[in-house]
C-alpha cells in the first residue's frame, strides 16, 4: 500500500512569509520550505487532520487579526501525494549543508563521505523545525562552535530549550559538553528529537524531556533558546535564572527589528549583553549572567 502525504501550501504576502513560516514550523514541529508565494510543509496523511489544522488555524487567525489589511490574501492549499512524490521533492531540495567550520548536516539518504574532523549530524526534512538550513539555526550552531573552541565544554552543561528537532542538543554533544539537556513543551517534537538522537547514536549523551523553563530547577553553563521574540521576552526572568554565575545565554529566532526589545528585556532581568550576530532578517543575541564575587 502506497504511503500518502498531505502537502500544505500557505499563501501569504512575501514580506511576512519567513516569519510566519518560522512560527508554523515551531508550533507544528515540522520542516517548512519557503516557496514563491508563501511556504509549504508536508504531513503524513495518516495523521488526523485536527492534530495540525487546529494549530495552523490559530496561527493564521492571529496573523489576520494583527494584519487586517492583508487578511484576505492568506490562503491554504492542500494536495494529496504518494510517497515517491514527497520523497523525490525533498531529496531534490535537501542537500548536505556545511555550517561553520566543521558541522555537516546531511540527510540520511546521502552517501557522500565527510571530511576529516567533520562533525556530522544526520537530519531528514519534514520533521521538527531545525535542519540547519534556516538562518536562526545556523547562527546558533556557529556560535556554539566558536565558543567551545576557547572554553572547556567537557566540564560544562548545556540546555537546549525548545529543542524541536534536537539539532542544537546534538551539536552540543558533538562539541563535547559534559551534560546536555534538551527540553520542548511539545510532545510530538520530543518524539521527533528522540528519533533523531537514535539515528545519530546520541541517545546516551543527551537527556530529553517534555517541559518548559518554569519546570526546570537546574542551572546551566550555557543555555540556547531558538524560539521567537515574544515568548523569549515573556520568559526573560525565568530563563536568566537557569544560568550559572558567569553562564552564557544564546537567543535566536529573533527578527532584526525585534532585537532591541529582546535585549532590553534580558538586561532588565539582570544579564549582561555580550554579542549580536545577524544573518538575513534574523539576529542572535548573547548574554552572560554576572559571575559571583
Amino acid at each position: 500500500m502506497e504511503k500518502r502525504w498531505n502537502r500544505i501550501d500557505v499563501v501569504v504576502p512575501e514580506e511576512d512569509a519567513e516569519a510566519l513560516a518560522f512560527e508554523v514550523a515551531e508550533s507544528l514541529a515540522l520542516g517548512v520550505e519557503l516557496i514563491e508565494d508563501g511556504f509549504r510543509f508536508y504531513v503524513d496523511a495518516a495523521v488526523p487532520n485536527d492534530l495540525w489544522q487546529g494549530k495552523l488555524g490559530r496561527l493564521l487567525a492571529d496573523y489576520r487579526d494583527q494584519n487586517p489589511e492583508r487578511a484576505g490574501t492568506v490562503l491554504v492549499r492542500i494536495q494529496d501525494l504518494v510517497e515517491d512524490d514527497w520523497a523525490d521533492r525533498w531529496k531534490a531540495y535537501f542537500k548536505p549543508l556545511r555550517v561553520g567550520r566543521r558541522f555537516l548536516v546531511c540527510p540520511t539518504w546521502d552517501n557522500s563521505e565527510p571530511g576529516a574532523g567533520d562533525r556530522v549530524i544526520l537530519m531528514d526534512p519534514g520533521r521538527a523545525f531545525g535542519t540547519g538550513h534556516h538562518e536562526t539555526t545556523r547562527l546558533c550552531l556557529e556560535w556554539l562552535e566558536d565558543w567551545t573552541e576557547s572554553n572547556r565544554p567537557e566540564t560544562m552543561s548545556l540546555l537546549d530549550l525548545g529543542t524541536g528537532s534536537g539539532i542544537l542538543a546534538m551539536a552540543g554533544a558533538l562539541l563535547g559538553f559534559g551534560r546536555v539537556l534538551a527540553v520542548d513543551n511539545d510532545e510530538e517534537a520530543v518524539e521527533v528529537a528522540r528519533e533523531n538522537l537514535r539515528v545519530n547514536g546520541l541517545e546516551g549523551r543527551i537527556v530529553l524531556s517534555v517541559g518548559s523553563v518554569g519546570e526546570l530547577e537546574e542551572r546551566f553553563d550555557v543555555v540556547a533558546a531558538n524560539l521567537q521574540a515574544n515568548p523569549l521576552i515573556e520568559m526573560a526572568h525565568a530563563l536568566s535564572e537557569r544560568l550559572q554565575p558567569g553562564g552564557m545565554l544564546v537567543l535566536s529566532g529573533i527578527l532584526v527589528e525585534q532585537g532591541e526589545s529582546v535585549r532590553s528585556a534580558y538586561e532588565e532581568a539582570g544579564l549582561l549583553f555580550v554579542e549580536r550576530r545577524s544573518a538575513g532578517e534574523w539576529c542572535l543575541l548573547v548574554f552572560q549572567r554576572k559571575p559571583s564575587t
